[in-house]
């Protein structure tokens, strides 16, 4: 293959995994404000990721033992990843417990960024400057979310327990995305199913952790009745969070930079404060689309620098 064949390649590459990232942030956005919306949390999360785990066992073997696209490097990269992740559903789940979604989602969120960038840096694949400035512009959006008013920033609004909460659901994203990038590239056979095989671990463990976390400080009410209808939401929840991470996974074979993925995935903040507002009236309106709009200008500065 010449070089100019090569980049026209890459070009025509660039799209697909930027669109992968977009429709998963919808799908991501969409899980989360569902998991916002139930009463019983911990028992909402619990039934959700064992969902998964149930609905994907009979599958995930057959095609595993058929195919083989899991070597044990990369299982074990998938347990460590739903380690993490665990951890990340059990922090996540306690800050949706003690404070707005609109708060807790932007700033858990908005760390990640700038330690993947950091992550990439030692790794010795850089992001560019103006890729820096656009992860720059995503972090400060997400930070200045939760705020009241543009003038006279408080940090009152991150004070309290949800702050702890939210700084170890950011650190949880972190955790499994380093992982999960180098997984990624280490794949037997790269690919959509591979994709969606690995994600079968990770969402498996990931249960398996948060399930045993929330036996431990008996945060669970596991055994609480289901509702009529309430099923629904659980299989929703399900399929909104197993899809929205395999398209995330699936990505990461198609790009280089894990940062950059990330980036992108932020543009979920602006579908959840929006979608915040409308369903569960969420104040500070104007402050969040200032934050939404800085979000979406670092995404795109990202996207042309990438």
């Amino acid at each position: 293959m010449s070089r100019l064949q090569s980049v026209r390649y890459s070009i025509l590459m660039t799209p697909f995994p930027a669109f992968l990232v977009l429709i998963s942030t919808v799908a991501h956005a969409g899980w989360n404000l569902l998991a916002k919306g139930q009463p019983r949390k911990a028992v909402f999360f619990n039934r959700m990721i064992r969902t998964i785990a149930i609905a994907g066992a009979l599958p995930a073997l057959l095609w595993q033992l058929r195919s083989s696209q899991l070597g044990w490097m990369t299982f074990g990269c998938a347990v460590l990843s739903g380690v993490f992740c665990g951890f990340y559903y059990l922090f996540l789940m306690l800050g949706y417990s003690v404070s707005d979604f609109s708060v807790v989602y932007p700033v858990a969120r908005a760390l990640p960024v700038l330690l993947l960038g950091l992550a990439d840096v030692l790794r010795r694949r850089p992001p560019s400057t103006g890729g820096w400035c656009g992860m720059a512009l995503v972090t400060a959006g997400c930070v200045l979310a939760p705020q009241a008013a543009l003038r006279g920033m408080s940090w009152r609004a991150y004070r309290g327990q949800a702050v702890v909460f939210m700084v170890c659901t950011a650190f949880g994203t972190v955790g499994y995305t380093l992982v999960d990038k180098i997984a990624a590239e280490r794949l037997v056979a790269a690919g959509a199913s591979a994709a969606a095989l690995y994600g079968y671990v990770f969402f498996t463990v990931s249960w398996a952790v948060y399930a045993a976390a929330c036996r431990v400080w008996r945060l669970g009410g596991e055994r609480a009745p289901v509702r009529n209808g309430k099923w629904r939401w659980v299989l929703l929840g399900a399929a909104l969070n197993f899809g929205a991470y395999w398209l995330i996974l699936w990505a990461y074979q198609l790009c280089r930079r894990a940062s950059y993925i990330v980036a992108f995935r932020q543009f979920s903040i602006v579908i959840g404060v929006v979608a915040a507002f409308v369903l569960y009236r969420e104040p500070s309106v104007r402050v969040r689309a200032f934050a939404a709009a800085l979000i979406t200008a670092g995404l795109v500065l990202v996207g042309v620098s990438g």
